[in-house]
Order: C-alpha cells, then structure tokens, then sequence
C-alpha cells in the first residue's frame, strides 16, 4: 500500500515535508521551483539526471536544485522509504551565500553514514511534523542544512565577533513576545543580525538557542498560572502550547512532575 503524507506550517511557508513509504511508484521526469533535499530510508533507487543515472541507496542524501528536470523510482519489486525537504529557493539561496556557497548546477548525491547527520535529520523531520515552536521547526532546518554543507565542500570556517548589543535585544524581544508566534524573520529584524547565523550566535552567548529559551519562558509562566489554580488545558492554551498532551509532555521534561502535581504541590 502506498503511503504519502505532506507537512506544512502556515507560519512558516517556505517549507513543505514529503514523507514516502511506497512499493512501486513512477515518478515522470520533472523539476521542482524550490531547492530540495532527498533522503533515503529504505530500497534502491535510480536517479536519472541530464542523461546520466545514479544508483541511490540507502543512508543516502541527494540535493537537487531549483528547476533542474530529473527522476527518482524505486528498483523492480523495492519498497521504497525517503523524505523530501523542499524548501523555498529565495531562502536556500540565502543560506548558502551565507555559507559562502552557491546552489550547484546539478544534483548532489551524498553518503549520510554519520551517525550524527541521522541525529540532525531526526530532529528536524521530528520537530516539522510535531508541534514544535516555529523557532524550533527554522532552527532545526538549518541545523540540517548545517549537515549537509559539511559534505559538499570544505566551507572557510571563522567565528563571528560576538555582538552582545544585538543578541541581548533578541532575549529582550522573547522575553516581552514569548507568548507569541515569534518567527527568526522577526529576530533578524529586531537584532540586526543575520538569521542564518544569530541561531549560533546566541547559543554560544546564553548556552540555549532562542526556541529553547522561549520555551522555558513559557513554562515559567506556565507555573505561575498553574499556582493560581487554573484549568491546565487553559494554561496550555495561553502558554501558547500546541495542545494539552504536547504542554503536559514539555512541562515534565522541564519540572520533573506533570502540571497536575505541580499545581497540587503546596
């Protein structure tokens, strides 16, 4: 039985997440207008590009950019598993000339063995089809993009100056907008500072990246709610949780106790 499924963020449009479980399926020649990222799970499959085909297995990376006309199925009788990032080409574009690259001219096939580009990967597959913060679903887009760079060539590597001014000014913005739908779109305006590397650069000042520290913002608001015994589903809700289930799941990881026996301990 073939299985398809697509993620999207309203808040966050330059992304769409494919995940694929199938037996046979043919995919005509084609291209996509964003930069996407392919990979592999599971089967063998073959890649046609430009007159030439690739044999892709799995534990495989492929990055195919905007509008190049390729095709990827499944060898006879494979069950075929992979993920597909696309992602907004103005974007990608911005990412990679920060890294001081430009997109490439054709597909780049690449080996992912590394057990930590799995660790990266997971992290953002899990945070885009879950109820992550959009700050966290951005966060760990480029974290993988990170990964990926690390394989594609040797990128000049030196640490940006520290700007304690611009990065207090993003603890300043979470800490008055917590509650908020905060995008790094916002953070980039607020501190000056790029988006594609502020991420790094706050994380290497206060220890956390700007996700993590609007989130223990909102659970130490959260607890101050809970101690003035309202309901826990309004308190997930005005904590700006996703649901009941996702608010009870943060706030244990957080405490050690579940928001009911918080708000029973006196």
């Amino acid at each position: 039985m073939q299985e398809i499924q697509f993620y999207r963020d309203a808040d966050l449009p330059f992304f769409e997440l494919k995940l694929c479980a199938v037996g046979q399926l043919s995919y005509k020649k084609h291209a996509h207008e964003e930069f996407s990222l392919g990979i592999v799970d599971y089967g063998t499959s073959t890649f046609w590009y430009d007159g030439k085909i690739i044999e892709v297995c799995p534990k495989s990376m492929v990055l195919i950019p905007p509008g190049v006309v390729h095709s990827c199925n499944p060898q006879a009788e494979s069950q075929w598993r992979y993920k597909m990032l696309f992602l907004d080409a103005g974007w990608s574009r911005k990412f990679f000339e920060n890294k001081g690259l430009s997109l490439a001219d054709g597909p780049v096939v690449t080996d992912m063995s590394e057990a930590q580009a799995f660790v990266v990967m997971g992290n953002a597959i899990k945070s885009l089809t879950g109820p992550a913060s959009l700050l966290e679903k951005e966060a760990n887009i480029m974290a993988l993009l990170e990964q990926v760079v690390k394989d594609m060539s040797q990128l000049p590597h030196g640490t940006q100056p520290k700007e304690l001014f611009k990065l207090t000014a993003i603890k300043d913005y979470l800490q008055e907008n917590f509650l908020k739908k905060v995008t790094l779109a916002e953070l980039e305006q607020v501190s000056g500072l790029n988006k594609f590397t502020l991420i790094r650069s706050f994380k290497e000042e206060f220890t956390i990246p700007p996700h993590t520290y609007q989130t223990l913002l909102r659970i130490n608001y959260a607890k101050r709610q809970l101690r003035q015994n309202k309901h826990i589903i309004e308190v997930a809700h005005e904590s700006g949780f996703y649901d009941q289930s996702h608010f009870i799941k943060v706030f244990k990881g957080h405490t050690g106790v579940t928001p009911e026996k918080y708000q029973k301990l006196r």
